[in-house]
């Protein structure tokens, strides 16, 4: 789960800041409503918080956008311009760089240290404009490297999320949904640390078409998940193109590749199949010794809590009071050539 000096850091950061864009002197006017985007917006992000997606909607034309264009500047071009500059003169940012879709934003240093040790926040303000209404997807987002309009599905993206998030049955008082799509995350970090794939919005996607939403137990959920992913695609080692899965919004109807390469794919599934193998073996294990079931799983899910994400060893194993039989008795933890008691 966020930290809660993470979620007082976000809020601080794009509370004002959003207020101060919609009475924005030039701008201010053009903006009906801006709204959270991405992990955070969708209450799907873990620890830290390391980014927040602000979308701002215009109801600026393509033409007005045309007639405020520089010479030889696309319309997407001047959008995120104007955009920029918006935010700079709100004054509540460290620094702004133009991206491909958004204005990244580096905030000052009094907003970071809110959250004390945790890695610097960023904020991605994303423009879009309205073709209709601003609670009616799909928008228009400014593609810079295209210098093309894309579709983008930003309301739908959240109502999508949320409902699915309800339709899941709750496990320890919570919907299951959101709470696996935050696991995964965390398994994520475990297995593949700051590789930048699989995308935290990839495994997002992920979860939203294979997730089974009565799943009642954390460890059938995860079964269940990977095995869906392993039906749909048997063979990682044969793999001839890149897998995809559709966007979290039910409207959108693209798809988006699981990795950038066919190789960078295959570990990720690779990854995937083998949690799932040790899983099945910590639920079988578990039925005769819960403290080596739970070594397995933290093979799958961490032991290391300085990192965040460490499944934790039955309490009586961690004082050592408690096994259920002596070691000479029930054999070596570690030979395989020595089979269990229960064996």
């Amino acid at each position: 789960m966020p930290d809660e000096k993470a979620k007082e850091r976000a809020s601080s950061a794009h509370d004002d800041l959003r207020s101060d864009l919609e009475v924005d002197e030039e701008l201010g006017s053009s903006i009906p409503r801006t709204l959270l985007s991405g992990s955070y917006g969708r209450d799907t992000a873990i620890q830290g918080i390391k980014d927040v997606d602000i979308i701002v909607q215009l109801t600026l034309s393509k033409e007005e956008i045309r007639s405020q264009a520089h010479k030889d500047e696309t319309e997407q071009a001047c959008l995120l311009r104007l955009m920029k500059k918006a935010v700079e003169r709100t004054g509540r940012i460290a620094d702004t760089k133009t991206a491909r879709r958004s204005i990244y934003v580096e905030l000052p240093e009094e907003i970071n240290e809110i959250a004390g040790d945790l890695p610097a926040l960023t904020l991605d303000i994303v423009p879009v404009l309205i073709p209709s209404d601003k609670e009616v997807d799909p928008m228009w987002i400014a593609d810079r490297e295209l210098d093309e309009w894309q579709d983008t599905y930003p309301n739908s993206q959240l109502k999508d999320s949320v409902d699915r998030n309800q339709a899941s049955v709750k496990i320890a008082g919570y919907y299951s949904y959101k709470s696996l799509v935050k696991m995964i995350k965390a398994w994520k970090k475990v297995h593949f640390g700051s590789n930048k794939y699989p995308k935290g919005f990839i495994l997002e996607c992920m979860v939203s078409q294979y997730h089974n939403p009565t799943a009642d137990q954390w460890i059938d959920a995860f079964i269940d998940f990977f095995q869906n992913i392993q039906f749909s695609f048997p063979d990682p080692d044969n793999l001839f193109s890149i897998p995809e899965v559709h966007d979290i919004s039910n409207q959108c109807v693209i798809t988006i590749p699981i990795a950038k390469t066919i190789e960078d794919a295959k570990r990720i599934l690779k990854k995937m199949y083998w949690s799932l193998e040790q899983i099945i073996l910590a639920q079988t294990t578990a039925d005769n010794d819960l403290f080596e079931a739970a070594k397995i799983l933290q093979d799958v899910f961490g032991n290391d809590e300085s990192l965040g994400a460490c499944f934790p060893l039955p309490e009586d194993e961690r004082s050592n009071n408690s096994r259920a039989m002596p070691a000479i008795i029930k054999g070596s933890q570690h030979d395989i050539r020595e089979a269990p008691e229960f064996g």
